[in-house]
């Protein structure tokens, strides 16, 4: 990034780096927003973030990586995701644990398919 800001390449205005890895996919990724403080900037230049945001330059990119944000669902999200679960609980609750994964004909085929792992 630094070597394209250089070059004068570099048109990028922020990142939101959904994967959270440390030094993984976005190489600048050393450190984690949170859900109370969201953004930071990022200088490509110096490679030094700011945290109070107070020093916007033509090197700075706005930055964004919450590493627990899969987790965090608004309430209208995680009321529509339960009501559309609660329709498998009674199933699942009454199927067999002892049945094979490929005979598990107990359970609806939206959970069947949605089974990654089962029996260890």
């Amino acid at each position: 990034m630094r070597e394209a800001k250089l070059q004068g390449t570099s048109k990028l205005l922020g990142v939101c780096d959904i994967s959270a890895d440390a030094n993984g996919s976005i190489e600048f990724t050393s450190r984690f927003t949170s859900i109370e403080h969201p953004f930071l900037l990022y200088d490509q230049i110096t490679e030094a973030f700011d945290e109070k945001m107070d020093k916007v330059t033509d090197n700075s990119v706005l930055f964004h990586s919450v590493d627990h944000l899969p987790a965090e669902m608004p309430k209208e999200a995680s009321n529509y995701f339960g009501s559309q679960l609660m329709q498998f609980v009674k199933q699942v609750a009454l199927s067999d644990p002892s049945l094979p994964t490929d005979g598990m004909n107990d359970l609806p085929v939206e959970i069947q398919n949605a089974i990654i792992c089962s029996h260890g």
